[in-house]
């Protein structure tokens, strides 16, 4: 119910896609004048494939996609101009910090309406305070990080806010239901990292398992509370279904957990909608990375997992050689500086394709700080052992199967042995070996159908090689889970003054963990602050603070 003196605005940012851009700044330009008209548009953000691509979520205002125009989007310091490399948000202004406060407890309860009366928000900054507050808070899964901002305006003090409306991606009464899964499949993720990889090889990893387990798709009709998370992180978490947004945003949270910087890009293909996509910052360096692109689920190719051909690339490589779609004018300006091409080389263990678009070995698997894969030279196939960059990379068996036999490069990593199908005395034989290519086995030879089967198992050994997450990588990973255990699971406090006693000592030890990773920390006392973590973790267990 509205008091006479308020009025309810919403701030629409339109799918591309959905409507031509010429007609949108004609309906907008006719509802202007319309001041006291209650207007909700209810759009929906469109999903993304090559053809199918959806909007931008950072911006205020629509602007065609061939627009030189920017908006008031306070712009950040390039990679190349600040050492101290940008996390994607400034320090909030102090009166930023209350409003961000305010807003975290008021969508942890789920409120439908959160009161900013007391701020004086000028209604010509809504928009970008709600951002820069999503910004600030990329945990809080379940609100829309895109669609409309809705705000109600208080006409006691004109041109001010009263209080802004969050529009949530899920119904806040089944995040009871729903976080225990959330931080089950966050550890999952995070379970696959080991102590030895680089931030290159941490990111290839992650990269792989959000292509591996997520589908392209918008609505999931097989969870009731779930239906549009593909528009969300909780698509790749939960329904294993997402479109170009939830590949983008969940796998930021999954880096900028972990301290590498990750941002979150939008774009848009002429005469399409709006896509999403990210760039990581490595070793002095940004890089492009579209696992929506890269899912090979997109192309219907099943079994293959990861393209792996827009991940880490150049400008150059990533724009010139493979048409991939730039990004929006408005967005931060390091998003336009130039990227490094250190991956771009085919020796590099994550081109699974060159320039030409053309093949060049199978997907990688990481087992005891080697990655290993098959690849093809003068004319026959050969499995190699190898270092991230490929510059180390060893033989460790030359098979006689021809190169130009397809569809048989297929490999099967088990905890102790890499199985491959061989072409020996005239048939195909499933062999094995273990991982320094020793102790050569052939198991059983098929046939020349089997061989091509995409549904052949070439062992019934189900075990996979055991990462070591330990040390100061496995402490990132546990501090990122407590933060996320803390935030929803705090019972009915303030969230930033906590009352529980769990929750006063997990958050103590994720305070102790932030001021250690400003320090050099060995990885043994690293290892049992990230054990400790855990085990407090576990064993909070205060229900969700938002309540049906």
């Amino acid at each position: 119910m509205l008091c006479k003196n308020e009025k309810i605005t919403f701030i629409c940012r339109f799918s591309i896609e959905s409507v031509p851009n010429l007609v949108i700044i004609t309906l907008m330009k006719r509802l202007i004048p319309i001041a006291m008209t209650l207007c909700v548009y209810l759009l929906s953000v469109s999903g993304c494939k090559r053809e199918k691509l959806e909007k931008p979520v950072q911006e205020t205002s629509v602007v065609p996609a061939d627009s030189t125009e920017t908006t008031e989007t306070p712009t950040e310091e390039s990679g190349e101009e600040n050492e101290n490399v940008p996390d994607g948000t400034e320090e909030p202004a102090a009166e930023e910090t209350d409003i961000f406060r305010a807003l975290t407890n008021g969508v942890l309860r789920g409120e439908k309406e959160v009161l900013v009366k007391d701020f004086r928000i000028p209604v010509a900054k809504a928009d970008s305070v709600y951002n820069a507050f999503l910004r600030s808070h990329p945990l809080l899964f379940h609100l829309k990080v895109g669609g409309n901002i809705g705000y109600r305006e208080d006409l006691k003090n004109p041109g001010y806010l009263a209080a802004f409306l969050p529009q949530y991606a899920v119904s806040p009464a089944a995040l009871p239901e729903i976080y225990p899964g959330l931080e089950e499949s966050v550890e999952n993720f995070y379970a696959l990292l080991d102590h030895r990889m680089s931030q290159a090889e941490i990111a290839y990893t992650l990269y792989q398992k959000v292509c591996n387990e997520v589908v392209y798709g918008e609505r999931n009709e097989d969870f009731s509370n779930l239906a549009y998370a593909s528009f969300s992180a909780l698509g790749v978490f939960l329904t294993h279904k997402a479109v170009c947004q939830g590949y983008s945003l969940s796998y930021s949270l999954l880096m900028n957990g972990l301290g590498i910087p990750t941002d979150y890009v939008t774009g848009a293909i002429p005469g399409s909608s709006g896509h999403a996509w990210n760039r990581i910052y490595l070793d002095g360096n940004w890089y492009h990375a579209d696992a929506t692109f890269d899912d090979a689920s997109t192309y219907k190719m099943p079994g293959m997992g990861s393209i792996n051909k827009y991940f880490l690339c150049s400008d150059d490589l990533f724009y010139s050689a493979f048409a991939h779609p730039k990004p929006h004018l408005n967005l931060p300006e390091r998003i336009y500086v130039p990227s490094g091409n250190k991956f771009d080389s085919e020796k590099c263990v994550v081109r699974r394709y060159n320039a030409k678009g053309e093949a060049i070995k199978t997907e990688t698997r990481y087992a005891d700080g080697y990655w290993y894969y098959q690849t093809a030279r003068d004319g026959k196939k050969q499995i190699l052992k190898s270092d991230f960059c490929g510059q180390q990379a060893q033989v460790i068996r030359q098979l006689q199967m021809p190169s130009v036999i397809e569809d048989v490069d297929r490999m099967q990593y088990t905890r102790n042995r890499i199985y491959f199908i061989d072409y020996l005395n005239g048939n195909y034989v499933i062999c094995s070996m273990d991982y320094d290519g020793n102790d050569f086995r052939q198991e059983k030879k098929i046939s020349y159908i089997d061989a091509v089967t995409p549904q052949l198992k070439l062992s019934q050994d189900d075990s996979s090689p055991v990462p070591v997450c330990k040390g100061m990588i496995a402490l990132k990973a546990e501090t990122m889970l407590a933060r996320l255990r803390l935030l929803y699971c705090h019972g009915d406090d303030d969230y930033f003054e906590l009352s529980q006693p769990q929750a006063k000592e997990l958050e103590a030890l994720v305070k102790k963990a932030d001021e250690l990773f400003e320090k050099p920390m060995d990885e043994a006392q690293a290892d049992g602050l990230a054990k400790e973590m855990r085990a407090k973790r576990k064993a909070y267990s205060v229900p969700c603070s938002v309540r049906p």
